[in-house]
């Protein structure tokens, strides 16, 4: 493909998945109204993370592309209600790792990340399998291009947060 036709096909990505991607969140928004949760979209993102493992406000910031200081207001906010909780490595008293507690874990099961009438869900539901794992495996082929550590994700795994088991026992993205 030319490179003039390339960065048309760019354009329409940035268009699309900047497009999808705010759908997607102001779905998840208003499921959080819904459900009168009392937390935001960010806040959300935060617990969603942290149920699969500790994590310090600078490892969150990694993994969520965002600045520690942009971070820490939602961190406080969901503290004060309980849903986290800051704690100490016994190994390092400088790092305060960050755990869900079982009321953040509440409020992740009142709203799943993929209801029952989830945006994106019924999108899929509109095709074909093939067309699902082919979307997939081609959004998964971008992502490999662009991120910029290529060595954190791998080809064919899902993307999403898990506990990385290969360091120190930190977050990693997958």
């Amino acid at each position: 493909m030319e490179t003039a036709e390339l960065q048309t096909a760019a354009s329409e990505l940035r268009s699309l998945t900047g497009r999808i991607l705010k759908a997607a969140r102001q779905d998840t928004e208003r499921r959080l109204i819904a459900n009168k949760v009392g937390i935001s979209v960010l806040q959300y993102g935060i617990l969603q993370i942290l149920k699969e493992k500790n994590c310090t406000l600078s490892e969150l910031s990694s993994l969520m592309g965002r600045e520690p200081t942009t971070l820490l207001p939602a961190v406080d906010i969901l503290e004060i209600k309980a849903m986290l909780q800051r704690g100490q490595d016994p190994k390092d008293r400088r790092r305060t790792p960050l755990a869900i507690t079982s009321q953040g874990r509440t409020v992740l099961e009142r709203v799943p990340q993929v209801g029952e009438n989830d945006l994106l869900l019924n999108a899929l539901k509109g095709l074909d399998d093939q067309k699902v794992e082919l979307l997939i495996s081609l959004l998964r082929e971008v992502a490999l291009q662009v991120a910029q550590d290529k060595n954190k994700i791998q080809p064919n795994q899902e993307m999403k947060y898990v506990i990385d088991e290969s360091n120190t026992g930190s977050c990693a993205r997958r």
